[in-house]
This record gives structure tokens, sequence and C-alpha cells, in this order.
């Protein structure tokens, strides 16, 4: 028997029905494309329960609630962060307030999250979505999606995206151009897009040079890096170049070594993807591949504004460029700054 809350919510009625969240939200907004049956049974659990649609939920169909919903990760990634403030400046010339929840990747805390945005009758939702993003759950929501830094799965909502793999690219040829030749990728979360992108680009680069890949892909915090980087430092062959696919890693990789006495870049050269506030005042300072942060948050609400303003989600997807910015953890910098072309890289030269 289900236990009671105070004030039931919507999965409370499905988990008493034994139905998809979906499934409710599609009863409580009119029935269309439920049978009699399924109808019948949704309705019993919620004159059970004592459910009640919020005072939003009741207002006449189409009215316009001027919130939108925001489903990130982590508001705690320094990514996050900023695209949420980024959101929040779009939303505020539009007069929108921005419901901000957090799903730590967790797909059922998603869809607790997007259920519950259904009930207050958002105008829409930006999302950074989990690997296994429920899209029956979008399919109804009943107001424009647009997502960002990674699709929905199977491409269901329009996207904002980086060129993950031109930059992944881009940072190991300029590895390689510095002299290093055992280059180690450090990766976390290897079933997200993003992770996918970068290592998938670190290989095709070390494949092309006829080098070995040696790829780390479930490292996700600092003792994990530690114990990575201990191993590969301490043996007859010992990497001489690191990347690191998020700037957690790079961060945490720096530490280690530090702590290590190795030293940045003449011993090992230490490159990370997405730059990060301390990046230039750390000794060295260090090289990254900078992606437009604000850039992306700022593309991916005004698509979501436009779509909200049009009735018409015209599904597309966004690339925009990232660009090396070259510091000092590197061996031999030859170039200030590069730009990936959004659908091709081209290999960088010795100058």
């Amino acid at each position: 028997m289900i236990k009671r809350r105070s004030v039931p919510a919507l999965l409370d009625v499905a988990r008493h029905a034994g139905v998809g969240a979906a499934t409710v939200s599609r009863v409580i907004n009119g029935g269309q494309n439920v049978s009699r049956k399924m109808l019948d049974r949704v309705q019993k659990s919620i004159d059970e329960l004592g459910y009640h649609p919020s005072e939003a939920a009741r207002s006449l169909k189409g009215a316009r609630t001027k919130t939108i919903g925001l489903i990130v990760p982590s508001v705690a990634d320094p990514f996050f962060a900023v695209t949420a403030a980024a959101v929040q400046e779009v939303a505020r010339a539009h007069g929108t307030l921005v419901l901000l929840a957090s799903s730590d990747n967790l797909p059922e805390r998603e869809s607790e999250h997007m259920v519950t945005l259904i009930q207050r009758r958002v105008d829409g939702l930006l999302l950074a979505p989990s690997d296994a993003a429920d899209a029956d759950l979008l399919k109804h929501a009943g107001f424009p999606v647009v997502c960002f830094d990674r699709p929905f799965p199977g491409n269901a909502a329009s996207t904002v995206l980086i060129d993950n793999h031109g930059g992944a690219k881009m940072a190991t040829e300029h590895l390689l151009h510095s002299g290093c030749r055992r280059i180690l990728c450090l990766a976390g979360d290897s079933k997200l897009f993003t992770s996918q992108r970068r290592v998938r680009g670190y290989r095709d680069v070390m494949k092309a040079a006829g080098l070995p890949y040696i790829a780390e892909l479930e490292v996700n915090d600092l003792e994990g890096v530690r114990n990575v980087l201990r191993r590969h430092l301490s043996g007859r062959e010992n990497v001489d170049g690191i990347f690191c696919i998020k700037n957690a890693l790079t961060i945490h990789a720096y530490k280690v070594l530090r702590e290590m006495g190795v030293s940045i870049p003449e011993k090992v050269s230490l490159l990370g993807f997405d730059d990060f506030d301390l990046a230039d005042t750390l000794e060295p300072p260090i090289t990254v591949v900078r992606q437009p942060v604000v850039g992306i948050a700022t593309k991916a609400a005004e698509m979501l504004f436009e779509a909200m303003a049009t009735y018409r989600e015209k599904r597309r997807t966004v690339t925009m460029n990232v660009e090396l910015v070259v510091r000092g953890s590197c061996r031999e910098p030859f170039l200030q700054s590069r730009k990936s072309s959004g659908k091709k890289v081209e290999p960088l030269r010795k100058r």
C-alpha cells in the first residue's frame, strides 16, 4: 500500500494506478489517446489519493504562465551554473521566470522534474538530458522543448551542441605537435554523449598518427585521478601528455601532478576540454579547449522562445564552434588560438 503524502503528486497517482506519468498527464489534460478503461483506472487513483492538479493546471488551455523550466545535471558544475545565469538573462528580457532543477544525470529524477513542470504548466523547457531520458514524457509534455550540451535520445528535440569531436581532435593534435607521443585521455561518465564524442576525437587522431590510445573512461573524482596517474607515471613507458575531457578532471590532474612532483610541461603536458576561472592564473596556466558557454545557453533559450511564440517546433540542431586557447601547460606552444569549424576541423600544422 502506498504511503500517502500530505499533498499527493502526479507520480503518486502513476504508481497507485500502475501506469506511466505520461498517461496520468494525458488524463488530467483531457484524456486524449487514453482508453476508457485506463481513464477510469487513473481517475479512481486520483479520487482515492485526493490528488488535485495545481491552479496553473486548471487555467484555460493555451494560457501562458510566463514560466519556463530548466533541468541541468548539476547546478554545482561551473558549466551549468553559467548556462543557468545566461538562460535567466534571456528569460528576464521576455518577462519570464525560470524554474531550475538538478537531475544528477539520473533519468528517474529527470522524469520527476519533467512531471512537476508539466503540472505547473510551464510554457517551455530547456534540458541537458540524461542518456536515458523519457521520450514518451517528452512527446506528451504539451510545450516546446530545446536541449543543449547533449541531444535528447533519438534526436527527439531541437538541440544546441558544440563540436565535441572536432575540439577533441584539435586538443590531441596540439599535444602531438608539442612533442607528446604517449597521450593519456582522462574521461568520466562514458555513457554521456559529450564524453563519447570527445574520446572518439582523441582516438581518431591517435589512430591516424599510428600511436596507441591510452584512455581511462570511468574516472570521476580526485582519488580516481590520483590512482590512474600514479599507475601511468610509475613504469617504464610513462605517459608524456594528458588530455582531460572536462574541467573537473583537468583540475584534479593538475593537483595530482603537483603532489607527485611532476613538472608541467617539462615532463608531462596537460590540456583540458573546457575553460575555468583559474586556468590562466595557475602556474603554469592551463591550455584548454574553450566552448562558448554563454553562447550555447543564449542560443538554446532564444530557440525555445521562438518555438513558444510561433507554436511550432521546427526540430533542428545547431553546432557551435570551440576554440583552442594555448597557455603554458604544453611544451612548445606554437599558436595562440584556433577555432573549430563546427563540421570539420583541419589538422593543425607546426609553424
